[in-house]
């Protein structure tokens, strides 16, 4: 009831008072965002895009953007779940795109499964959002945490294999994200996207990461070198799958 009464206020006040308690708002929902009730999880979406509706989605974001460190792997996904919801939801223009690929990325390399399978949804959203031969912000914040990150190896790969699949989440009536790709159960989807979120090479289900051991190094100011990523240049990565031009996808083929 209280997180409906906030988000009718929200609605009704005019943007810059909406603009002045965008932060006392968003430190109220944290600690509901860990809250295992679906229901409430449901309720804090919600708010959040009726926040977004009476202030900017880039306000929003940027102040809720910190959370993706948060001790609670619940507030971690959610997180990265608003970011997909309010992508699916709202017009591209009214966000920050390359500020939310430095969003998103970090989480892939998350500890817990759940948060790198949110993650890696919101990347393709994310993708599509971008659009055809634009990725390549998302591409420098993935070569950024391979580089800065010797168990992050592999992840560029994961993600091209994930847009490969041109397939998008969507968001239920409840306002919650419903993924596109299962992970986990039967019926999942096989390929490197789906080892990723399981698992993958840098966290083996039967050697977890702790969370409070994962630290990412400060980013380099240089650029990151050119790599190559299962026989596909970086320079190939900056398009989606479909974009190639055939002589790269004969590349890609010839060394698989």
């Amino acid at each position: 009831m209280t997180l409906d009464v906030i988000g009718i206020v929200m609605l009704r006040v005019d943007t810059r008072t909406a603009k002045s308690h965008v932060y006392q708002v968003m430190m109220f929902l944290i600690p509901r965002m860990s809250d295992p009730n679906k229901m409430v999880r449901k309720a804090v979406v919600q708010l959040v895009m009726r926040l977004m509706q009476a202030t900017s989605p880039v306000v929003v974001i940027s102040m809720m953007s910190d959370n993706v460190r948060h001790k609670s792997p619940r507030v971690r996904q959610l997180t990265v779940d608003i970011v997909t919801a309010a992508l699916l939801t709202r017009p591209r223009n009214e966000f920050n795109l390359p500020a939310l690929c430095a969003v998103a990325v970090p989480a892939l390399a998350d500890p817990k499964k759940g948060v790198r399978h949110a993650a890696m949804e919101c990347v393709a959203v994310i993708a599509q959002a971008l659009g055809a031969g634009k990725l390549q912000p998302l591409m420098t914040e993935l070569a950024v945490l391979e580089a800065a990150e010797p168990r992050c190896e592999g992840v560029t790969a994961a993600v091209q294999a994930r847009l490969a699949r041109r397939q998008l989440p969507s968001v239920a009536d409840d306002g919650l994200v419903d993924y596109a790709v299962l992970a986990s159960g039967r019926g999942s989807s096989a390929g490197a996207d789906v080892d990723w979120v399981k698992g993958g090479s840098s966290y083996a289900v039967d050697s977890p990461v702790r969370s409070d051991s994962f630290e990412v190094k400060p980013r380099s100011t240089s650029p990151p070198p050119s790599r190559t990523y299962g026989g596909v240049s970086a320079k190939s990565l900056s398009k989606l799958p479909w974009e190639r031009e055939p002589t790269e996808v004969c590349s890609k083929q010839a060394n698989t």
